[in-house]
């Protein structure tokens, strides 16, 4: 097995790990509606890409995650070295036990190792990208709004998790132009970055009965 590959299977087990502790600590402190947590999803769903070397369904969920993560890892470091939250967005860290802060660095880590997984298998620009997020961001909403109650504050979908306020605008509205915002801006910066913008270098496994070169 090459180099590449080695690197890409143990990003498959950081991540696999990674759900699975946070799977288990929602089972623990029975709080299920933390299922609904858009970025728990997108992590099942890289795993999944990764898993079938599917650089498409990657980028699709790194678009979505990478300016949310890197603001909650500012704000993180910012309330951690002078004990002030100052976005709101990483405030709850303080309040969890010693396994949820653990488990709440995945914010961290999650986005960079995505974009290593797809410097190895390559990407190119595909406009679909941005539909398939566009399109998972309002079912997880819809989702999120039907069956989760508002004082779980999953999703910051009912109401406004952090200190920024548009107050000028249904919240609904502004969720959506920050997240669609987020989406779109990502989505260039990372389709644009040289070392990832390359075809796919591993390709899927030969199906069965095809050709082998």
């Amino acid at each position: 097995m090459e180099k590449r590959e080695w690197i890409l299977y143990s990003i498959l087990i950081i991540l696999f790990l990674s759900i699975l502790f946070i799977i288990i600590n929602i089972l623990k402190i029975k709080s299920y509606y933390m299922f609904f947590w858009i970025c728990y999803i997108m992590i099942i769903l890289i795993i999944i890409g990764l898993a079938t070397k599917n650089s498409f369904l990657i980028l699709s969920q790194v678009i979505s995650l990478a300016i949310p993560d890197l603001l909650w890892t500012f704000d993180f470091f910012y309330t951690f070295f002078t004990g002030h939250n100052l976005l709101g967005i990483a405030g709850y860290f303080i309040k969890e036990d010693i396994l949820g802060r653990i488990l709440s660095l995945q914010h961290l880590y999650v986005a960079p190792l995505s974009i290593v997984a797809l410097f190895i298998l390559g990407v190119k620009k595909d406009y679909r990208i941005l539909l398939l997020s566009f399109g998972e961001v309002i079912l997880i909403f819809l989702l999120t709004l039907i069956f989760v109650p508002a004082s779980s504050g999953v999703n910051c979908i009912h109401v406004n998790c952090t200190i920024i306020s548009l107050n000028f605008l249904p919240f609904p509205l502004v969720w959506f132009i920050f997240e669609f915002g987020f989406i779109t801006l990502s989505y260039f910066i990372v389709t644009s970055l040289p070392f990832v913008k390359k075809k796919l270098r591993i390709r899927p496994k030969t199906i069965r009965g095809e050709r082998r070169s």
